[in-house]
């Protein structure tokens, strides 16, 4: 397996050293300093300058930068990226999402299994979060953002799932429910359940099979494989025959940074194998393995494939 590459000290102190001289801390005599120490600073310095207010920059920059993170670091971060990947790159970046307030929630790259009043268990996969509503007339979780796994354990109240618009109704059974920008999905490993709303109707939804709500409509019942669907449940990830830019992009939910794609032809590739979710930096290094491409760590917080 090639080795993982990494930014040059050289080229990190140049980078270093444009954020601090467009600041309020520029120490010009240090500057001046370093860049005679090495004919090499000068050089290093001169492709950052050369970066800056590029498009490839600018869109780096824009879509790299992260919550809660000044701009000098988002400008450090983005320069980094296109130092690194070169300005013609094309670039697919992801950035960390935090946990939400909520009953229950979970950290990016936290995957935790919570028991409900009811003897109902629930795991939350990673950036997840849900609200629990017990009462004598039935029992609620509402999915705020990501993905959980719920085994109903057996009572007399019903027990539903809202997510978004759609409302799933348990009729004895284990199941899965993933909210995201796209709509809501429900995979079940056991028994049964009905998916739906007032407006699109409802659906049934078997054990080895899946459902969908986007953009409001009901979308066909699926057969699914059941380990791959569920795998994560178990800190694993199992694909078959899938592209590098969707492995890629199940990778991202646990990896608290960026993952970059800049290698256009890789991305198309498919691939089949399992990886670990619990190191999503070991992971991308055995997408690279796979896949024949190599892996510049920028740090672990950005990985980029090319």
């Amino acid at each position: 397996m090639t080795a993982p590459q990494q930014l040059s000290d050289i080229d990190q102190a140049a980078l270093s050293w444009f954020v601090a001289n467009r600041g309020d801390d520029a120490d010009a005599p240090g500057f001046a300093r370093w860049q005679a120490a090495d004919p090499r600073h000068g050089d290093a310095y001169a492709r950052i300058e050369n970066l800056w207010g590029s498009a490839s920059f600018a869109g780096a920059a824009k879509r790299a930068r992260p919550r809660h993170r000044g701009v000098a670091a988002a400008t450090t971060l983005g320069l980094a990226l296109c130092l690194t990947l070169g300005m013609g790159a094309g670039l697919r970046l992801t950035g960390t999402t935090l946990a939400w307030p909520a009953d229950h929630a979970t950290w990016v790259g936290q995957i935790a299994a919570t028991t409900l009043a009811d003897g109902s268990t629930v795991t939350l996969d990673s950036g997840s979060a849900i609200d629990v509503v017990m009462t004598d007339k039935g029992r609620e979780i509402r999915v705020l953002r990501g993905r959980v796994f719920v085994a109903v354990a057996p009572d007399d109240r019903p027990l539903r799932v809202l997510s978004g618009d759609a409302e799933i109704r348990d009729i004895g059974t284990s199941f899965s429910v993933m909210r995201d920008d796209a709509g809501e999905h429900v995979a079940v490993a056991d028994g049964v359940v009905d998916i739906g709303t007032p407006a699109a109707g409802a659906r049934i939804v078997r054990a080895g099979q899946a459902g969908a709500l986007v953009a409001g409509q009901l979308t066909p019942v699926r057969a699914i494989n059941t380990l791959e669907s569920f795998a994560w449940t178990q800190q694993r990830h199992y694909f078959s025959n899938q592209p590098v830019a969707a492995v890629a992009d199940e990778l991202r939910r646990y990896h608290r940074g960026w993952i970059v794609i800049a290698n256009d032809r890789a991305a198309g590739v498919r691939i089949s194998g399992g990886l670990n979710l619990s190191d999503p930096v070991a992971a991308m290094e055995e997408l690279a393995r796979l896949s024949g491409t190599r892996l510049t760590r920028v740090s672990d917080r950005v990985l980029i494939l090319r």
